[in-house]
């Protein structure tokens, strides 16, 4: 089976290879019409003013937290800052972007 699997997957290669499409023969398709179609990249969007101002201004009022997910054994660890009251009100904000982690003061 394995073999047959194989020797498939190289006449399908050499089909290929040699301009032949093997999908062409689906009567669904037209003569007109392709069956690869290439993603183009997307562009990033760039970062408007209001975008910048919130960002700064949380980073100079907001409370930072030490994120390390899975909660038990962390393999990931990332920052989260939010604002709120009091570091209670901003740590379950947090707590509630990240669920299933644990969410320690950032040193």
């Amino acid at each position: 089976m394995r073999y047959w699997v194989m020797g498939m997957a190289g006449v399908c290669l050499l089909a290929m290879t040699a301009g032949i499409n093997p999908v062409s023969a689906s009567p669904s398709l037209t003569a007109g019409q392709t069956t690869i179609v290439l993603a183009q990249a997307e562009t990033k969007k760039s970062e408007t003013v209001t975008q910048k101002i919130k960002r700064t201004w949380r980073k100079l009022t907001g409370y930072k937290f030490a994120v390390g997910c899975p909660a038990l054994i962390p393999l990931s660890q990332t920052t989260c800052t939010a604002t709120g009251k009091d570091r209670e009100t901003a740590r379950a904000k947090c707590q509630s972007q990240h669920a299933l982690c644990s969410v320690t003061d950032a040193k």
